[in-house]
């Protein structure tokens, strides 16, 4: 038979099964798993490919999933989290027989992100990185599609989402510096408008509670090393006394160990420093830093499935998937 001519009609027919069978079994969708290596081998023996714009005029859905990401380009290729994120989501959205499109648009562009969308046909959304603001979380809103935010969503939205427990690690890392000795302790947050920041500073700031401190410093803004630096200096200036400092990532986390040891300070000996993430640059900084993991491959995993589940039913299997954040202990407190 030739290539050409071979449908997924050809690919049930040898296989034996009915053709929607073969085709949830050919794209991730539900069936046994004796069931999708009878298609399966049905397709490789007719050479069958399957055609995705065929699929999307006879169901009326693509298969497509949009990766959105309200960020600056440079921002997204540069961002631990980010990068690693899209790359994750890529891989098991592909491995389900989904096409993941990644839309990137400046924060708070609202309307181009539903023109990115609207372009893209996608069938859901997956959102990374979002800041929250009125006009955009109304975009979202308009869009009608499914949508699973990476990270906990602003109180306002009610996105299913997976995220890790951004509260506990605040918490544990105020423990961890107590119990270090440290009672002169700053936090270096992240941006206000995203949950994952506000959490981690709530934890941090309820765990100096109970045990009667409170942060000598306080300050928010972007996630990136130059930030991290240019705070540690100027709490260094103001609160030259510092000796634990909580950074609300790894590269955050890394600015300020390059202005501790810049100035003069030994890490952890006079000022103990822990991060949030457990990436690469946590590994590769002398000392490496004690943090937080954050399990990429699974929460990627996770909300494809869930995604998966919304598009196959038409229902949320699962609103909220959290998973704990281990403490990673090296050297640097």
């Amino acid at each position: 038979m030739d290539d050409e001519t071979v449908t997924i009609r050809d690919v049930a027919k040898l296989a034996g099964v009915a053709v929607s069978t073969a085709s949830r079994a050919l794209s991730g969708g539900s069936a046994s798993e004796k069931t999708r290596q009878k298609v399966r081998q049905a397709a490789e023996a007719l050479h069958f490919v399957p055609n995705q714009a065929a699929k999307q005029l006879t169901s009326g859905k693509s298969n497509v999933v949009a990766i959105m990401v309200p960020e600056e380009p440079d921002f997204v290729f540069r961002d631990a989290f980010v990068s690693g994120m899209v790359a994750q989501l890529a891989t098991s959205f592909t491995a389900v027989g989904l096409l993941p499109f990644l839309a990137l648009t400046k924060p708070h562009d609202a309307q181009g992100f539903l023109k990115v969308l609207r372009g893209s046909g996608a069938s859901g959304i997956v959102v990374i990185s979002f800041h929250y603001s009125k006009p955009f979380a109304d975009a979202l809103e308009q869009s009608g599609k499914p949508i699973v935010s990476i990270g906990t969503p602003h109180p306002a939205m009610h996105y299913p989402y997976v995220d890790v427990d951004n509260y506990q690690g605040g918490y544990d890392a105020a423990k961890l510096l107590y119990k270090r000795g440290r009672r002169n302790i700053a936090v270096i947050a992240g941006p206000t408008d995203m949950q994952a920041s506000v959490l981690r500073t709530e934890g941090v700031q309820d765990g100096l509670k109970a045990l009667d401190l409170e942060p000598v410093a306080l300050v928010c803004g972007e996630y990136g090393a130059k930030r991290g630096e240019d705070e540690m200096n100027r709490i260094l200036e103001k609160h030259p006394n510092v000796d634990g400092v909580f950074a609300e990532s790894d590269e955050i986390a890394a600015g300020a160990l390059r202005a501790l040891l810049n100035a003069g300070k030994r890490v952890p000996e006079d000022v103990a420093l822990i991060g949030f993430d457990d990436f690469h640059v946590a590994r590769v900084v002398s000392p490496r830093l004690t943090t937080f993991a954050q399990p990429l491959a699974t929460m990627a995993e996770t909300a494809t499935q869930m995604m998966v589940e919304r598009l196959e039913t038409g229902e949320w299997k699962r609103r909220a998937v959290i998973f704990p954040a281990p403490m990673v202990r090296r050297e640097s407190a």
